[in-house]
């Protein structure tokens, strides 16, 4: 067999024109009751992301100055706070999306007293303080 019929079989082989994402992300969803935010899929969200639940509820705490639990797959956010949305696209931004690359196949570990966010798909590390 020659190359060129080599090559040609290949490119037969190989699929055209599609690109799979090899993580979705599952986007939360926020309710509003009386004084409280539910977001009802938490734990499938964090799932998607590929991280702890506990980080990112605590992050959430942080960010929204309140406390809450996880019930259920629920988190309930002690605040009625119309920013949640923007602040968990904010730690999607920071935390998930590689810097280098901008795709989202990346694992947050803590090392020491930093975490260390290490890019499946490039190699790259960033060190932060979360």
């Amino acid at each position: 067999m020659e190359y060129e019929e080599m090559l040609d079989s290949v490119y037969k082989k190989v699929k055209k024109g599609e690109v799979e994402e090899r993580i979705q992300i599952i986007y939360p969803k926020i309710t509003f009751h009386g004084k409280k935010t539910i977001i009802a899929n938490f734990e499938q969200f964090c799932n998607s992301i590929n991280r702890e639940v506990k980080q990112v509820a605590k992050f959430l705490y942080k960010e929204l100055a309140t406390s809450g639990a996880v019930e259920n797959g629920k988190l309930i956010l002690q605040t009625k706070n119309p920013l949640t949305e923007d602040k968990i696209k904010k730690y999607i931004k920071n935390f998930v999306y590689c810097s280098e690359c901008g795709k989202p196949d990346t694992i947050l570990k803590k090392e020491d007293r930093y975490y260390v966010i290490k890019c499946e798909a490039c190699g790259a590390r960033k060190t932060m303080s979360l």
